[in-house]
């Protein structure tokens, strides 16, 4: 849950700040925290690596820092609402990874689990992209409509705000 929390977290502040930020330094933030909370963590379930390994730590690395850079270029370009369902696919590819490397097979619980998450995921892409997702609008969008009489008038709260209401 943790995961999930602090990702969608992670991908609302790349598509409100990946506009001005560079790229190189969204990634360095979330390295940053997993730098501090492993450092924790390390003296306790620390086990010496062997030399050979290195070369594979190394590749890991420079895949994570592309894979990084593509999901905030992702996220720059399209909405969070779209990009974040096709990050589901991570399931299907830790599934077949874990079958073909570590021969684990998922249990009747984690499929389930799986297919619910990626069939919300499709239906959310499904529902974003349709020309009309709802008929209701924000509030500065709507030019403070009346629809009774008791209705207090947004506008001349949403021009001292800057919105575009006319009231």
């Amino acid at each position: 849950m943790t995961a999930a929390v602090t990702s969608s977290f992670g991908a609302v502040i790349v598509r409100k700040i990946g506009a001005e930020e560079r790229s190189v330094v969204l990634p360095l933030y979330p390295m940053v925290a997993n730098f501090v909370v492993l450092g924790c963590v390390l003296p306790f379930v620390y086990r010496p690596m062997p030399l050979d390994h290195l070369g594979l730590l190394a590749l890991v690395a420079v895949l994570g820092l592309v894979a990084m850079r593509l999901v905030i270029a992702a996220y720059r370009q399209a909405e969070a609402v779209i990009v974040a369902p096709m990050q589901y696919s991570q399931i299907l590819w830790a599934a077949v990874f874990g079958a073909l490397i570590f021969d684990e097979t998922p249990d009747r619980y984690t499929v389930i689990g799986a297919a619910v998450i990626i069939a919300s995921g499709v239906y959310i892409v499904l529902r974003e992209g349709r020309a009309s997702v709802s008929q209701n609008r924000p509030v500065l969008e709507t030019h403070a409509r009346v629809e009774t009489p008791a209705t207090p008038r947004t506008g001349p709260l949403a021009r001292l705000r800057g919105g575009r209401a006319a009231g």
